[in-house]
């Protein structure tokens, strides 16, 4: 059990961490030498002796390491101590915390341990504290101490924002609040319809990264051997065409797939003003955070989402990792946004926008979209010729994406929260409130200038990326400006 001012160690398994972490780095050379062919009985007695040698010495340091670890909780902070030659010690005011997250990486969930990750706004790369090996008990044992702790600062964030908070809705009691979870058959339809290719794409190329190490070693001219033959024969357009699809669909399977296992076991739910939020099937997160502490509200919609009235709900919370955000809700109805933010976050509100990008800022939405899309088209037809005409379609569908990303575009402010709403290919909605807008820019080219058309972008505490939206009217965009500019002065 832990306890107030008593120092405790990790769980005692942290000792073979070096070790294991040592064999994960040397796995693919482990790997290749065992299919090249090993022959132990000519081995040399001092490669034994080596190897025998070398995990001594990691289970050696491994002992030292958890030694020398060590963490207190006292009544306002945590101090963990750590270093073997070098001693550091480290202090964590409970105030300071935006989130507490258990952790189940891969390795930790074969040996049955959770690691704890202690977030502050210190903008450090990594969690300001991380405590890789506790049992699941005093994880959350500790999780719940710290916690316990009220932060002074925490009812500021809510006395500090403009206007009334929640004008129009009347708030759920805590009892009311419900707990979000995602059967399998919704799980299924998400993971369908989310088409999440850059999840994909960035599988794919860890995939290749790890094997070409083995293909450099087990076969060295392979590629080259691939590029002879592909080059040697000359596929008819059918055959592009099916293998294009087949991509396609391997592709969207693919994405199936980590979808499901990213996402397995998603629950939300909320006890008075703690968030937690858990999913994973292979490496399961647990995120618990103050909904207080939240520094935005971020409601994306996909293409195929938005035709069957689905979107993601995403918190923007301080964390190490600076493009993280929490997922609230992955497969959410849109009708039900409003009244799950009232539950969660009550300090945001659901508003549609108003102020559109006007019909004449089409230009500025247009022009660069057909000048790639012109150049892809120029490079189709050199290599296709009379068949390559048919990808002059591509023009008017670019067109047509132009004006959309042009009619999603808008903004709304209203009782000191800021609402932003743009297209990429998924229609993203952005909430802010005034006390979470670190910076505010507005820009303008000259031939915005002479349209009267503005740029603006917000930037919150937590965010690497600013929120921006693209050619609004002037006169909406200064509006904006006054109000941030004398809500900082003030």
């Amino acid at each position: 059990m832990i306890k107030r001012n008593k120092p405790r160690r990790l769980h005692p398994i942290y000792i073979l961490f070096p070790l294991f972490n040592t064999v994960k780095g040397l796995l693919p050379l482990i790997i290749i030498t065992l299919l090249q062919g090993v022959n132990w009985a000519e081995l040399n007695g001092y490669i034994y002796l080596g190897i025998l040698a070398s995990v001594t010495l990691l289970m050696f340091l491994g002992l030292l390491g958890w030694r020398k670890f060590s963490f207190t909780v006292e009544e306002d902070r945590i101090v963990i101590r750590k270093g073997i030659l070098f001693r550091d010690e480290k202090t964590i005011y409970f105030g300071r915390i935006h989130s507490i997250n258990l952790e189940q990486p891969l390795l930790q969930r074969l040996l049955g341990v959770t690691q704890v990750k202690i977030e502050t706004p210190g903008g450090n790369k990594k969690a300001e504290g991380v405590l890789a090996a506790l049992t699941d008990k005093d994880a959350r044992q500790l999780q719940k101490l710290m916690l316990s702790t009220v932060d002074p600062q925490a009812e500021a964030v809510l006395q500090n924002v403009e206007g009334p908070k929640d004008q129009g809705r009347s708030l759920p009691e805590v009892h009311d609040i419900p707990k979000l979870q995602l059967s399998a058959g919704q799980l299924l339809l998400a993971a369908a319809t989310s088409l999440n290719f850059g999840l994909v794409a960035a599988f794919i190329a860890g995939v290749i990264s790890l094997a070409d190490d083995f293909i450099s070693e087990l076969a060295p001219n392979l590629y080259s051997r691939l590029y002879e033959e592909s080059t040697s024969v000359d596929p008819s357009y059918t055959v592009i065409a099916i293998i294009a699809v087949c991509g396609l669909a391997f592709a969207w399977l693919l994405s199936l797939v980590l979808y499901v296992i990213k996402f397995s076991g998603f629950a939300a739910d909320k006890q008075e003003e703690q968030i937690s939020i858990s999913y994973g099937l292979l490496e399961k997160k647990v995120h618990h955070f103050d909904s207080r502490k939240v520094q935005a509200v971020i409601v994306q919609e996909g293409l195929l989402h938005q035709w069957i009235g689905f979107a993601q709900i995403q918190l923007q919370v301080v964390s190490s990792d600076k493009m993280e955000r929490l997922m609230l809700h992955p497969f959410m109805p849109v009708k039900s946004i409003d009244s799950v933010m009232a539950c969660f976050v009550p300090q945001f509100t659901a508003a549609q926008v108003q102020a559109a990008a006007p019909k004449r800022a089409y230009f500025d939405y247009v022009w660069k979209g057909l000048l790639i899309t012109s150049l892809l088209c120029a490079v189709i037809i050199y290599f296709f010729h009379n068949q390559g005409l048919w990808s002059l379609i591509l023009l008017p569908l670019a067109a047509a994406w132009s004006w959309s990303c042009l009619s999603a575009a808008g903004m709304k402010l209203e009782n000191g929260q800021l609402t932003l709403r743009k297209r990429n290919l998924a229609r993203i909605t952005y909430y802010m409130r005034r006390p979470q807008i670190v910076s505010m820019t507005a820009r303008r080219t000259k031939g915005q200038q002479k349209r009267e058309l503005l740029s603006i972008s917000a930037h919150v505490l937590g965010s690497m990326q600013a929120y921006r939206v693209f050619c609004l009217e002037r006169e909406d965009v200064e509006r904006v400006w006054d109000w941030y500019s004398r809500s900082s002065k003030r």
